[in-house]
Order: C-alpha cells, then sequence, then structure tokens
C-alpha cells in the first residue's frame, strides 16, 4: 500500500466512521445439507473401503488355502517289513484268493466258492486267545 492510501484509509471524515447498526452479522441462511452430503459422502467412501479391503483378503486367503501335497501313509506293511514267520503262507493265501474268477455267472462264483479253503480260518484263532490270555 501507498502511504498516501494507508493516511485515506485512517483519516476518514468523523459522518462516515460509525459502528454497526445490527448486533448481529447478517448471513447467508444454511440449509443443513451439505454437512448431511458429506457424512453420506464419507460413508460411501469408507464403505468401498471396506468391501475392497474384504475382497483382498478374501482373495489373499484363497490363494493361501491351496491343499497341501498329500502323502499317503502305508496302512499294512510291506512284505520287506513284516517279519512274521507266517508271512509265506499269508502271502500263498491272497494269492490264491487274489485267483478267483472276475465272472458273474452263477456257475463261476459257485466254482471261486467250493475252491476257497474257508476252513484254515479258524485254525489260528485258539493260539490267538491263548496270546491274549497271558
Amino acid at each position: 500500500m501507498d502511504e498516501k492510501q494507508f493516511d485515506n484509509i485512517y483519516n476518514l471524515p468523523e459522518d462516515q466512521i460509525h459502528l454497526p447498526d445490527s448486533e448481529v452479522l447478517e448471513t447467508e441462511p444454511t440449509t443443513g445439507r451439505l454437512p448431511m452430503t458429506i457424512i453420506l459422502i464419507g460413508l460411501v467412501i469408507i464403505l468401498i473401503g471396506i468391501l475392497g479391503g474384504l475382497i483382498w483378503w478374501g482373495r489373499e486367503l484363497l490363494l493361501q488355502s491351496t491343499p497341501p501335497a498329500v502323502v499317503p501313509i502305508a496302512t499294512r506293511p510291506t512284505a520287506e517289513e513284516n517279519n512274521e514267520p507266517e508271512s509265506t503262507k499269508a502271502e500263498a493265501e491272497v494269492e490264491t484268493l487274489g485267483a478267483m474268477s472276475t465272472s458273474d455267472e452263477i456257475d463261476a462264483i459257485e466254482s471261486d466258492l467250493i475252491g476257497t479253503n474257508v476252513d484254515s480260518l479258524d485254525a489260528e484263532l485258539p493260539a490267538i486267545e491263548a496270546e491274549l490270555e497271558n
């Protein structure tokens, strides 16, 4: 500002210097819409952020949930692991049972039934019971 303008501001005539007539400054009336709009926009942004976070989290879970490699667990010992003395006899019986016919004709089933030795199934039960009692 120039010094001349500065002097003009403070050297006003007394009839131009007065206090405002009203006690309250008049402003434009607010309708209350602006704060509500800002709140709604904020809520929409927050909801979009939460939804995006949930989508990202679910995608991460799906990517991490690849099934682990299945390792087969042997439930029966192999022939090399089985050190029982009767294993050769058991293997022979299993091979005999495996030699059955695959036909579903009555004559083939009957011949398989006649050829199966089921009498020796109970032969080892007394030895097992005696071993369990001791």
